[in-house]
C-alpha cells in the first residue's frame, strides 16, 4: 500500500510542476514564439494530468491505465514534433526573409 502512495505523491508533484511550468515565463520555446510556444506550456500541462490519471488507474484498471500511458507518451512524441517543425519552419522563414 506504501508504494501506491508514493506513486501518487511523485504524479502529484509532477503534476503540480507542469502547471507552475505553464505559468512561468521560462520555457523551453518561449510564448513569444505564437503557436510552438504555447504548444509547448499545453503539451506539459496535459503530460502531467495524463499521468496523475494513470497513476491512480493502475489501481483499479490496468487495461485503462495502459490506455491513458499510450495516449500519454503518444501525445508527448506527437506534441514534440510539432513544435520542432513550427519552430524549424519559423527559422526558415525568418531567414528567408532576412
Amino acid at each position: 500500500m506504501e508504494n501506491k502512495e508514493v506513486s501518487h505523491v511523485g504524479a502529484w508533484i509532477g503534476a503540480i510542476l507542469s502547471v507552475l511550468y505553464m505559468i512561468s515565463p521560462i520555457d523551453f520555446v518561449p510564448d513569444v514564439i505564437p503557436v510552438a510556444g504555447w504548444l509547448d506550456d499545453v503539451l506539459i500541462v496535459l503530460t502531467g494530468g495524463l499521468n496523475l490519471i494513470q497513476s491512480y488507474l493502475e489501481e483499479n484498471n490496468q487495461i485503462l491505465a495502459n490506455v491513458v500511458k499510450f495516449l500519454k507518451w503518444g501525445l508527448l512524441l506527437l506534441g514534440i514534433l510539432i513544435i520542432a517543425i513550427l519552430v524549424l519552419t519559423g527559422v526558415l522563414v525568418y531567414n528567408a526573409v532576412k
